[in-house]
């Protein structure tokens, strides 16, 4: 996702959702699965047709789980949603959780009158909810947030250049992390090395394997009637 910030690759081949967390824009998934089509998840088409930006992606993942956290218990993807829809997080992530989590507590505004439209009617639906969802002691973590909004990665802009593995050092690596012999290296790397010779060791595009992302738009219905609601509510139709 670094990468792709800044503008050294065009996207993110990866089966983990998490890369939009991290502000991945374009995300291919499947492309090494000969059995399945190769998909692409682009953020600009979740912010706007399901109302999801940055900040969002980031909220969900705390209140549903991921690698730095185990969300808030009970809490799934609808309910998730819901959340975002009544305490805004598109500013604020902490603000709008923070929010969340105290009415989780059972703490209300004194003044009702300052409740949001969208608070009272979250209140209202998920009154019960509060005996039955569990956040962490520390949630919204704010060592969570910073991982993802800052995480800790080699930003130089310097762009690629492509040539032949080194033979020796890969040689050398795999004697000492995996106990590799050097013909057995050979066996996989020299065809490899030989293949890009005869390529002229020239990066290629996907577009050269697959269809471009323009040429068959497709995109998968909601099929859950809350989640639908939901999301009419938030793009305001």
């Amino acid at each position: 996702c670094a990468l792709e910030a800044l503008g050294l690759v065009d996207g993110v081949v990866t089966e983990d959702s998490d890369a939009f967390v991290f502000g991945g824009k374009k995300v291919y998934k499947n492309i090494f699965d000969d059995q399945k089509y190769v998909e692409a998840y682009v953020a600009s088409d979740a912010e706007r047709d399901l109302g999801l930006g940055h900040n969002h992606m980031i909220a969900l993942a705390m209140l549903l789980g991921g690698d730095y956290t185990d969300g808030v218990k009970g809490v799934g993807i609808v309910n998730g949603m819901e959340v975002l829809q009544a305490f805004d997080v598109s500013v604020d992530i902490k603000s709008g959780l923070a929010k969340f989590r105290q009415w989780l507590a059972g703490f209300e505004l004194a003044d009702v009158a300052t409740k949001t439209q969208a608070e009272k009617e979250f209140h209202n639906k998920h009154r019960s909810a509060r005996n039955r969802w569990i956040a962490p002691k520390d949630f919204p973590s704010p060592s969570v947030l910073t991982a993802y909004k800052k995480p800790v990665v080699d930003k130089s802009d310097t762009r690629f250049s492509w040539g032949l593995p080194d033979i020796e050092a890969l040689r050398t690596f795999a004697a000492q992390k995996m106990g590799w012999p050097a013909e057995e290296t050979d066996r996989v790397i020299l065809p490899v090395i030989k293949a890009l010779e005869s390529a002229g060791a020239r990066q290629t595009r996907l577009e050269s394997y697959f269809m471009r992302y323009e040429d068959d738009i497709k995109f998968a219905n909601v099929k859950s009637k809350r989640l639908q609601s939901v999301l009419r509510k938030v793009k305001g139709d």
